[in-house]
């Protein structure tokens, strides 16, 4: 079982510098002026459930250090993971789309910081700014997209390209090359049992890609991870990415960005085949 835990504890750890989630940084700085005094700083312990399936959302959390699992029911004991947020995204957006509640829990992975704003105050902030509608709206469509590739890998690709991609992404959102994750916890991530995880390992273990202590994964080899990993994360990591500042620099890179997914989706159905 994943730890039930409430997170309705969390400590207000002090004034709000210059935001490290992307949503908020990549705000006009005049409506982040604006939004800042309804911020504020929580601190995310690890193991504990942030937001309970079909309980109110209150709070909308823009994740600025850690890693929050997104979980959804498989039966009355398990959970499993549909994706993954850290910095560059946000929990309770579900609230924008008028949901009261969610079916979906959110976990604690990695423990870290986020700032926390409620419902009721980013709605007026919504209504006032409409770039940031758009950077939340935007980041709803992000997450439908991944929670499907997430969907669709798990259906199609070996543990092994999923545990890379998993690792890879992990560390892509957190800025860590230790992640403070235990084999239990990942193995549920995966949906499969903690003796086929640690199976998994071994050969990872023994090509240096990565090691492994108590509670610990730290990342030695990312190239040959990448090279593991499955099309899928490539897919999800080239639509995540933007640059933060400059519409222009945006304009030149979207090109890019869709070859890019279009070669990897071209590689997809080749090897389907």
């Amino acid at each position: 079982m994943w730890t039930e835990q409430d997170a309705s504890n969390l400590a207000l750890t002090g004034e709000i510098a210059f935001p490290r989630n992307h949503l908020l940084r990549s705000l006009p700085r005049q409506d982040l002026e604006r939004l800042q005094p309804f911020l504020h700083r929580v601190t995310l312990k690890p193991r504990r459930i942030l937001q309970h399936a079909g309980v109110p959302i209150e709070h909308v959390y823009f994740v600025e250090d850690g890693l929050v699992s997104v979980l959804a029911s498989a039966d009355e004991k398990s959970a499993v993971e549909i994706w993954l947020i850290g910095r560059e995204g946000a929990i309770g957006t579900a609230s924008l789309l008028g949901a009261r509640t969610s079916p979906l829990r959110h976990f604690v992975q990695i423990g870290g910081s986020a700032l926390r704003i409620s419902v009721e105050d980013l709605n007026h902030a919504i209504a006032e700014m409409p770039r940031l509608q758009a950077i939340l709206h935007s980041h709803l469509h992000a997450s439908m997209l991944q929670s499907s590739q997430s969907a669709a890998c798990s259906l199609s690709h070996s543990l092994l390209q999923r545990l890379a991609r998993w690792l890879l992404t992990a560390q892509d959102r957190s800025d860590r090359d230790e992640l403070p994750i235990t084999q239990d916890l990942l193995a549920r991530s995966l949906g499969v049992r903690r003796a086929t995880v640690s199976e998994a390992f071994k050969p990872l273990e023994r090509k240096g890609i990565f090691s492994r202590e108590r509670g610990l994964i730290r990342i030695l080899d990312r190239g040959r991870l990448e090279e593991i990993a499955c099309r899928c994360y490539r897919i999800m990591r080239l639509r995540r990415e933007r640059p933060e500042n400059g519409q222009q620099a945006e304009n030149g890179r979207a090109r890019v960005y869709t070859l890019s997914v279009f070669c990897a989706l071209l590689e997809m159905e080749l090897l389907a085949h």
